[in-house]
């Protein structure tokens, strides 16, 4: 009797001792579970048995990983026996708006998942196999995918092995419609489209003292709505003045001035960007803005609050000189101030019949520096 033939009777003791828990096409099964190759090689491919069914295209969870059965499979008495391989990727197709998602092993090498077999790929190629099943089946030519943010076209389709599909697609141009961060292609033409937004909330400008390091702070909306976790790419326009990381934590490297710009990473043309000085000694850069109501009706109060920087951070030390004006300078004043703290104002417009339509100017002044103030416009509406 050969070791094989042993091997092969006593299948259900080696499961046992030895046998694994994975699932195949979704339903648990016991294998054993072994290297395909002495050597470790790029691929990891095993060897599955089991003493249920196998068949070429299964899809096999194993370690926490989808692996596609891609060899024929040997089969006696006691079990089947075939070479699986990890898949690499998951890719999306989209008909019309119905976005599926395919486990896949993607080749952009010279190499077919036959062993000892070799295909000439041009650059920009790649082979993807997947198992053929219903869904797959409605793959079209030049139905396009995304692999690593960078779209595809279906330009060949072989169902030739049975049980496995395997693509062959080129590389494509990036649409207007594709959702290039989650690799989904043509997704906006069926969705809302994405509007984003991005802002480096330090102000336009900044000071960095020499071999300091000051982390830029910055905000990223989609439709309006915070974005967590944006990918973003920063760069400097002088890294020998001042350079900065990929997460916008900025150094001063020698006096001068430089402009960090952030983009995000896979939508390009939405960015901001900041100016940044190296100083060898600490300068600040004070700054005031103003919220609250653009109008007011007469007769009516409206409060007002003031928020201080430095260099485009808030502060907490600073406080706030209140007035109000016409904005034509002339007189009496429409408006009058009711309460008042260092950062925070209350404000109540006149009664007369001329007022309406007519503007005010609130004013909050540095309390320790009078050249630092900002305005805001207020309109006197009608109280009907």
């Amino acid at each position: 009797m050969t070791i094989r033939e042993s091997v092969d009777e006593q299948m259900a003791f080696f499961l046992y001792e030895k046998g694994e828990t994975v699932q195949v096409n979704g339903v648990e099964r016991q294998a054993l579970i072994i290297d395909a190759m002495d050597k470790i090689n790029y691929y990891d491919d095993k060897v599955i048995r089991s003493q249920d069914k196998l068949q070429t295209g299964d899809l096999i969870d194993y370690q926490e990983r989808k692996h596609l059965l891609i060899s024929q499979v040997d089969q006696n008495p006691h079990s089947y026996r075939g070479k699986m391989r990890a898949c690499n990727d998951r890719i999306a197709f989209n008909w019309a708006g119905n976005v599926k998602w395919f486990d896949a092993i993607i080749e952009g090498q010279d190499f077919s998942i036959d062993a000892g077999t070799k295909m000439m790929i041009p650059i920009g190629s790649l082979y993807v196999y997947m198992q053929d099943n219903a869904e797959t089946r409605n793959i079209q030519l030049d139905q396009r995918f995304y692999h690593t943010h960078r779209p595809f076209k279906v330009e060949g389709i072989d169902r030739s092995m049975n049980g496995v599909i395997k693509l062959y697609a080129v590389l494509d141009s990036i649409s207007n419609y594709d959702d290039v961060e989650n690799n989904i292609a043509e997704r906006w033409r069926y969705e809302t489209a994405h509007t984003y937004s991005l802002t480096i909330n330090n102000g336009e400008t900044a000071n960095v003292l020499l071999y300091d390091v000051l982390q830029l702070n910055y905000t990223v909306t989609d439709n309006g709505n915070p974005v967590l976790n944006p990918a973003i790419t920063f760069t400097s326009s002088d890294p020998s003045i001042v350079s900065v990381d990929n997460k916008g934590k900025i150094m001063g490297i020698q006096p001068g001035q430089a402009i960090i710009t952030a983009r995000l990473t896979y939508q390009d043309t939405i960015m901001d960007t900041i100016t940044i000085t190296t100083v060898e000694t600490d300068i600040h850069n004070y700054s005031i803005t103003i919220t609250g109501s653009p109008t007011i009706k007469k007769g009516m109060s409206a409060s007002y609050v003031a928020k201080f920087f430095d260099s485009g951070t808030e502060v907490f030390d600073k406080s706030g000189i209140w007035s109000v004006r016409n904005q034509d300078n002339s007189t009496p004043v429409m408006a009058s101030i009711t309460a008042s703290t260092g950062n925070s104002v209350t404000i109540k417009a006149g009664t007369q019949t001329d007022y309406t339509n007519k503007y005010i100017v609130l004013t909050c002044t540095l309390s320790d520096d009078a050249n630092i103030k900002a305005e805001q416009l207020i309109q006197i509406k009608s109280l009907f």
